[in-house]
This record gives C-alpha cells, structure tokens and sequence, in this order.
C-alpha cells in the first residue's frame, strides 16, 4: 500500500508540474512579419501589429520622354528622364484628379537651368496647369516628376 501511495503522489506532482510549466508559457506575437514579433512568446494572444503597406505611385513615361501618366495610392515617388530639345522653350501641360498629395514637373535645359517648376496640389487650386517655359540653351534637356503623398491619377506632356 505504501507503494501506491508513493506512486500516486509522484504522479500528482508530475501533473501539476507539468500544467504548470504548459499553463505558464509566455504570450505575447509569434508571427515573424509583425512589427512587434516576440522570440520569447510561445503561444499567441493575438496582439500582432502589422506596418501600414503604402504603394508606390507609378510613373509611366513614353519611349520619346516627353509625357507621362501618373497613378497613386498614397505614397511618394520621383523619376527623372532626359529628351532632346532643338528649340529654346517648350510647351507644357499638365492635370491631376487625386484626392490627396501632389504632383510637381521640373524640366531643365541643357545647361540645368530650370525652366519649368510648376506643382498641382489635390483638393487646393486648379488641378491642370499649362504654359511656355521660360527660354533655354537646346540640347538635351531633363524632366523630373515628383508625387508626393500622392493617391490618384495624373498626366503630362511636353510639346
């Protein structure tokens, strides 16, 4: 009798050791992905955060350079082609229809003079803009776009 006795209070003890160290196994975010992932938690409390995905705007430009499409989702973006310009100015235009974030068109001559520096803004004044840059040296000139915080879509186009 003595035996079992010892046998079953080995085996209560066994149980509550190991209940304890299962019931005692930390909590915290196991998914590696997530910006607050704990290597010491082992079981999952369901508090994983995650960063706020903001997509890159594109900028398509066509083969000569010289017009764009913009599109957005929020994000920031700028791109920078060349072209070749014989004359000393050039027409331009430009529009967006964005919600939020803003559109700015850069073109410099061939010496890097600016000529062009014009910027559309969502919901705050005209949301297309046209002109004539101001005189430049011919040759190879530079366009810059540059979408800020931009969600929404746009174009250009140099003539």
């Amino acid at each position: 009798m003595r035996k079992s006795v010892k046998f079953i209070t080995i085996a209560i003890l066994c149980i509550g050791i190991t209940s304890t160290f299962t019931s005692c196994k930390k909590e915290g975010c196991i998914d590696v992905n997530a910006d607050n992932y704990d290597e010491k938690a082992k079981k999952d409390d369901g508090s994983c955060t995650y960063p706020l995905i903001i997509l890159i705007p594109t900028i398509n430009i066509s083969a000569n350079n010289t017009s764009g499409d913009l599109s957005g989702a929020g994000g920031t973006a700028s791109k920078t082609v060349s072209f070749t310009n014989n004359n000393t100015t050039i027409g331009w235009d430009m529009a967006i229809d964005a919600t939020s974030g803003s559109f700015q068109l850069v073109v410099k001559d061939a010496d890097g003079t600016t000529v062009i520096d014009n910027t559309l803004t969502a919901g705050s004044g005209a949301q297309d803009a046209d002109g004539t840059s101001s005189s430049g040296t011919s040759g190879t000139w530079t366009t810059t776009i540059s979408l800020t915080s931009f969600n929404g879509t746009g174009d250009y186009s140099l003539q």
